[in-house]
C-alpha cells in the first residue's frame, strides 16, 4: 500500500480525534504519530457541542485551542490545524457552532451523527428518524431527498471546508451533494474508517467535479495518517490527485472565517 502514498503524495490528515471527545490519545500523541508518518499537517477535529455523548463545549474547545498553540511551539516545523467535526442539526442546514465562533477554527468539518440535539422536534422525524429506520428497511426516495436537502442547505449556508464520512448513517443523493460542494468550495471526505458508499455512490462522487480529501478519522494515535482503505478506493477509480486536497499536487485553500 505504501506505493499509493507515494503515488498520491498525501501530506495531511484532516480528521483526527483526541481525548477531548472520544479519542484515545492526546493532541500531542496525534501530532507525534503524524510526524512519524511523514505528514506535514494534521487537523485536530473533535466533536461539536450538540453531540450529546462525545460533544465538546465551546469553552472546552477554546481550552483545546490554547493547548494546540503551546504544542505548535514544540513542533515549529509541523502544521497543526485547530478544527472541529461539527454535527448536522436540522434539515434547514443547521450545525452546532454558534454564529461567530467559527472564526476560531482553521478548518471546519461537518457530518451526520445520530446522538445529536436537533434544531427542532420535526427534524427528528425528517432526518434523524431516517438514520434509525435503515436498520429495518431501505430508505425511501422521499427520505433520501430530505437527507440530501439537509446537506445542501448546510453547504450553502455555513462556512465549512469538508463534509465528513458521507452516507454514514444517512443516505443522500451523492450527485446532488457533490454539485453543491463544488459550487461552494467544500471538499468531500473519502473515509478510511467508514465505508458507507456503494459502487454507484462512488461512481457519482468521482464522476463529479467535487474536491476530495482522504482522512483517517483516527480515534487512537496509531491510526493517525492511516488512509490505506481510502487510497485503495480512489486508486480503483483512477482519481486525479489534483482533486485531493491533502495531496501535494493540490493547492486547495480553506475558507477565511
Amino acid at each position: 500500500m505504501e506505493n499509493l502514498y507515494d503515488k498520491y503524495k498525501i501530506i495531511a490528515d484532516y480528521h483526527t480525534h483526541t481525548t477531548y471527545s472520544h479519542g484515545k490519545g492526546s493532541i500531542e500523541d496525534n501530532v507525534v504519530q503524524a510526524i512519524k508518518r511523514g505528514l506535514k499537517t494534521i487537523a485536530i477535529t473533535d466533536h461539536g457541542s450538540k453531540h450529546f455523548i462525545f460533544g465538546v463545549s465551546e469553552k472546552k474547545l477554546l481550552q483545546q485551542k490554547t493547548e494546540i498553540e503551546l504544542i505548535r511551539q514544540k513542533h515549529p516545523d509541523f502544521q497543526i490545524l485547530f478544527g472541529v467535526e461539527s454535527n448536522i442539526t436540522g434539515i434547514g442546514g443547521g450545525y452546532d457552532i454558534t454564529s461567530g465562533f467559527e472564526r476560531n477554527f482553521d478548518i471546519v468539518l461537518c457530518g451526520f451523527h445520530k446522538p445529536v440535539w436537533a434544531d427542532k422536534v420535526s427534524d427528528y422525524f425528517d432526518i434523524f428518524y431516517n438514520s434509525y429506520s435503515k436498520l429495518i428497511y431501505q430508505p425511501t426516495k422521499e427520505q433520501i431527498a430530505k437527507n440530501t436537502k439537509a446537506y445542501v442547505n448546510l453547504i450553502k449556508s455555513k462556512p465549512i471546508d469538508i463534509i465528513s464520512h458521507i452516507n454514514y448513517h444517512l443516505k443522500v443523493d451523492i450527485k446532488e451533494v457533490a454539485k453543491a460542494c463544488f459550487d461552494y468550495g467544500v471538499a468531500i471526505e473519502v473515509s478510511s474508517r467508514h465505508s458507507d458508499c456503494t459502487e454507484e455512490d462512488y461512481e457519482a462522487l468521482f464522476g463529479s467535479n467535487a474536491m476530495l480529501t482522504l482522512n483517517s478519522d483516527a480515534h487512537k494515535p496509531e491510526s493517525v495518517g492511516n488512509i490505506d482503505k481510502a487510497l485503495a478506493i480512489i486508486d480503483k477509480y483512477n482519481v486525479d490527485p489534483k482533486r485531493i486536497i491533502n495531496s501535494e499536487f493540490c493547492d486547495f485553500k480553506f475558507k477565511s472565517r
